[in-house]
């Protein structure tokens, strides 16, 4: 993929062109060329993005939605307008083919039909890609494991747009069978998220959806790949992240909004896991 070097396009040292991210301008603009026959998965997370193909065709992504872009004919010269940087992953059909079918036992469980001619589609982010998304687009990648870590995240990426849709993932443990306990397990993310400052106890949470402790252990980590807590842990940090770019607040009020209970803990734990302080994020972002 060959990316416009105009203002906008952010070309980030160590980055292999198997993954950009795409900066608007001033104007809230971005110049991006597509090259035929390569496969380009385009990811909103933060903000829709509109697509701008020509003066006279349109189309919106959703935040939260990605873009399957691939065409055999034709390059693709296109504009994007958004406000918020969009995470583009390109690779050629082959490459991808071998990632997610090389392990044939597996072949069964991947929601993968390969490419025709073209397709233009657009598909939700689950809270799994959203994670790894988020890690793509921090930026904080040590120099000396840059292609490592992006090979890595971007395969891990992957297995999650094509993993098998919800209700098949179901499958893979009968008790998810009954659509009433799929429904109690999306309940109980939404009152860890909701109470994330102060979240409830397993036990505490497991009365409230009216499940049992060990069913709800397992029914949420085959529905969102996380244990519970460890997957509000992973959200916190990404709340905090978004909440350190808008400037809007300061270290210690955005560790108390998201559940920390000391500052020192907080910075840690964001240290730890995207390689920067808080405070060193938000000038950073400024």
């Amino acid at each position: 993929m060959r990316i416009s070097d105009q203002t906008g396009t952010e070309h980030i040292p160590g980055r292999p062109d198997l993954c950009r991210i795409l900066k608007p301008n001033d104007q809230d603009r971005v110049p991006v060329q597509l090259e035929k026959d390569w496969v380009h998965f385009l990811f909103a997370r933060d903000s829709d993005t509109l697509f701008e193909f020509s003066p006279h065709y349109n189309r919106n992504l959703r935040s939260g939605n990605y873009f399957l872009l691939y065409d055999q004919n034709r390059d693709l010269s296109l504009t994007l307008r958004t406000t918020d940087p969009v995470l583009c992953i390109c690779m050629h059909p082959e490459i991808l083919h071998a990632w997610l079918l090389n392990d044939y036992e597996n072949m069964p469980h991947r929601n993968f039909n390969g490419f025709g001619v073209k397709e233009y589609s657009e598909h939700p982010i689950s809270p799994e890609a959203d994670i790894v998304v988020g890690e793509l687009l921090s930026e904080r990648i040590p120099t000396s494991l840059s292609k490592l870590f992006i090979n890595a995240k971007v395969r891990e990426l992957m297995s999650y747009c094509y993993d098998v849709p919800e209700e098949q993932r179901y499958e893979n443990c009968p008790f998810l069978k009954d659509q009433e306990n799929v429904e109690r397990i999306k309940t109980a993310r939404k009152i860890l998220l909701d109470n994330m400052a102060n979240p409830p106890t397993l036990s505490e949470l497991s009365k409230a959806i009216g499940m049992n402790e060990y069913n709800l252990k397992v029914g949420f980590k085959n529905v969102y790949g996380l244990p519970a807590f460890k997957y509000l842990q992973q959200y916190r940090l990404e709340h905090a992240r978004r909440l350190l770019r808008s400037g809007l607040y300061q270290v210690n009020e955005i560790s108390e909004e998201v559940g920390y209970t000391t500052s020192s803990h907080f910075i840690e734990a964001f240290r730890k896991r995207y390689g920067i302080t808080p405070k060193q994020f938000q000038l950073e972002n400024a």
